[in-house]
């Protein structure tokens, strides 16, 4: 009987450590990242920001060990510099993130895994990444407009309504390529969304300094003379926008809606109706 009762708690003890610890169980241990670049021979370095110390240094492609932790509750963070002669760096920034399975210990109430098993071991901390494939672009006038226009546009932050992450993009994108008219105009819309109209309107001033001849920083300019209700100011900015492209739709429909707050009805619905034709549902909804 007393053999039974040794056995019987001795199993229990051993369930309950394994409850306790499920990320340790499940998914422990270092992270093997493959770093690539394109072209390759590249050389790759990876810095312990919370050191600074580098801990590995190699020619692409190779595939790193990195721990997870950096110390008891310390997540890892790491900085990946890539360089090649003839080629702009790149920098990539890897933070290590709670692991999912650190949350199975709290629904079996494992108190040990929470405090003690899993943040000791570091299996508390999962790097997402799966690997780091970077395109090096030619240190060239020409290599850095491609970079600012492929990679830093800010397109996909802004239409996913990441506005900071636009802002940043789009300034990284300036920085490579001053002349960027896209990249100011996204980052124009961008402070636009955020409030912040003095340096939207920076922005958009600058656009049309660099491209007077292009029709998109006068509809930028003029939205955010409609947000601030300088409405002559942005029938101005419109009439220069339409007369570059007359079947700018939005810089129509947008023309139609100043019209109307001027007053102007009659050139309201032109252009309104116009918008509609082209393709603006907004524009054939709109009622006179």
């Amino acid at each position: 009987m007393v053999r039974r009762r040794m056995l019987t708690c001795t199993a229990l003890l051993s369930s309950a450590l394994y409850l306790c610890s499920c990320a340790t169980i499940v998914s422990s241990g270092p992270k093997s990242l493959p770093i690539m670049s394109q072209p390759d021979e590249a050389t790759c370095e990876v810095i312990d920001i919370r050191s600074g110390k580098t801990i590995m240094k190699a020619k692409t492609p190779h595939t790193a060990t990195l721990e997870t932790s950096a110390g008891f509750f310390q997540k890892a963070k790491y900085k990946v510099k890539i360089t090649k002669e003839g080629y702009l760096p790149e920098e990539h920034q890897i933070d290590a993130g709670l692991n999912g399975w650190y949350y199975g210990n709290i629904v079996f109430g494992g108190l040990l895994g929470i405090l003690i098993i899993d943040p000791g071991t570091g299996a508390m901390w999962k790097i997402a990444e799966d690997n780091i494939s970077v395109k090096l672009y030619p240190d060239s006038a020409e290599g850095r407009i491609a970079l600012a226009k492929e990679r830093y546009n800010g397109e996909s932050a802004f239409k996913s309504g990441d506005y900071d992450r636009a802002i940043s993009d789009t300034t990284t994108a300036i920085g490579y390529y001053p002349d960027y008219l896209d990249g100011y105009c996204i980052r124009c819309a961008a402070y636009a969304k955020m409030g912040e109209l003095d340096k939207a309107m920076a922005d958009a001033d600058k656009a049309i300094e660099l491209h007077p001849e292009q029709y998109r920083g006068y509809k930028e300019r003029a939205d955010l003379h409609m947000l601030k209700g300088e409405y002559t100011e942005a029938l101005s900015d419109l009439d220069k926008a339409v007369s570059i492209k007359p079947d700018y739709a939005d810089a129509l429909y947008l023309r139609g809606k100043t019209n109307s707050k001027l007053n102007k009805n009659v050139e309201a619905k032109a252009d309104i109706q116009t918008a509609c034709k082209l393709g603006i549902d907004a524009a054939c909804n709109s009622q006179f």
